[in-house]
């Protein structure tokens, strides 16, 4: 066997083993609108949840993350980001 070959073959051994490593756990989907703004509000599913005062857009970002995981199980789940412009489309 080849040396590539057999460097494929470990590296496809090794993802087998582990296959949660290196996952993507969610899709971010953001909104852009033409006024611009910082996102306020992310949806996934049925739910939706609001920035908190004082957040900064990384930290709501995280927790959407983490929420949309929770309330989802799956993996990747998609998570829409609006900024306030786009809050009645």
């Amino acid at each position: 066997m080849s040396t590539q070959l057999e460097r494929r073959m470990a590296k496809l051994e090794e993802a087998a083993a582990s296959p949660e490593k290196d996952r993507i756990t969610v899709i971010f989907r953001r909104i852009v609108c033409d006024s611009g703004g910082e996102v306020v509000r992310a949806r996934f599913g049925e739910t939706q949840i609001d920035r908190n005062p004082g957040e900064d857009e990384q930290e709501f970002m995280n927790r959407a993350d983490n929420e949309a995981v929770a309330a989802t199980g799956r993996k990747p789940s998609r998570v829409i980001l609006l900024p306030e412009a786009a809050l009645n489309l």
